[in-house]
């Protein structure tokens, strides 16, 4: 519950855009906490519901304030939350610039006033500080989403505070990255995944989790299209999909958000809302799980698994072990 951490995957055709780097290069990851008087954490699922903490924290630090040069900065954004999704925008109303999203650079990059952010969800931003005077704050603030605990200082992420004049040789190109997405005629099958709550388990189709059921079986190579629906307007679903680096058709038979036309891996499922996405499995043939990224939905059952083929690796062969751990 308190610690959280992110690895950096890029290669060399990244490394060579002129995007922002080095020391404005930076990541956060946001998590909201809940203290008690002694500071110790406080796990208050709500009868297994959501956990949400009142405090919110970017790299460990509650509310940060980071002082900034009037230049271009690159920000590698995780929400590493429990059970809380995040509406991103600056005090400023200025746009935010949108390069990345989970499984890597955009197409093109896209400018937004705000963005939904669910719990294991990643996106590459720059936020260009170059408009505003020497002494100018700008907050990075969250607008609230529907059910969250939207109380306190909650509304507040962290301050940016421009302290310097700098030169600023980055630059944003028009073209990030050349993807092929796929197109609906690709697809050979489209699997349905309800999304609810029952008898006070969060289930995928009716059904909990069961380590000796595989739900989809799709081939190596295979392109299909997943729907996911959430039928409430009670709670939202934040879908992970291991393995694949899928594309979001439509989300209610509408275009997704701009800045969500990349490749991605975790699918922001929000209240009644039906989100229709496709992929290719691959490079692996094995198990790979799919699961709601609200953890207290996961432990209450909202996961399951599907197999890519068959006879690959199953990860039951080399279960968990009782602690503490073996030496390496």
């Amino acid at each position: 519950m308190g610690l959280a951490g992110m690895y950096i995957v890029q290669d060399d055709e990244e490394l060579n855009l002129p995007l922002p780097s080095g020391d404005y290069d930076i990541p956060l990851i946001i998590h909201d906490k809940k203290f008690a008087a002694d500071g110790s954490l406080i796990f208050d699922d709500q009868a297994q519901h959501s956990l949400m903490g009142e405090v919110i924290t970017v790299n460990g630090v509650p509310w940060p304030r980071m002082e900034v040069a009037n230049r271009k900065y690159r920000f590698r954004v995780l929400n590493a939350s429990i059970s809380r999704s995040y509406k991103l925008a600056l005090s400023t109303g200025d746009d935010i610039t949108v390069i990345g999203t989970d499984d890597g650079l955009m197409p093109r990059p896209v400018n937004t006033k705000d963005m939904r952010l669910g719990m294991a969800e990643r996106y590459d931003l720059i936020i260009d500080f170059s408009k505003y005077f020497i002494g100018t704050q700008v907050e990075l603030q969250n607008l609230g989403l529907p059910n969250n605990d939207n109380t306190g200082n909650t509304n507040k992420i962290m301050r940016f505070d421009v302290v310097r004049s700098e030169v600023d040789n980055s630059s944003i190109p028009s073209t990030l990255r050349n993807i092929a997405f796929l197109s609906e005629s690709d697809a050979v099958r489209t699997r349905e995944f309800i999304f609810d709550r029952s008898n006070r388990m969060w289930l995928i189709n009716d059904k909990g989790w069961d380590k000796n059921r595989v739900d989809a079986n799709p081939r190596l190579e295979e392109v299909e299209i997943w729907k996911l629906q959430n039928t409430s307007g009670l709670w939202f679903h934040p879908v992970h999909l291991h393995l694949i680096e899928g594309q979001i058709l439509d989300r209610n038979g509408q275009p997704p958000f701009a800045y969500e036309r990349g490749l991605k891996d975790v699918f922001y499922v929000g209240e009644n809302e039906t989100v229709r996405i496709i992929g290719k499995f691959k490079p692996h043939i094995g198990k790979y799980m799919y699961h709601c990224h609200n953890m207290v939905h996961e432990d209450h059952d909202m996961m399951s698994q599907f197999e890519v083929g068959q006879g690959g690796i199953d990860p039951m062969s080399a279960p968990p072990k009782p602690l503490p751990a073996p030496p390496l």
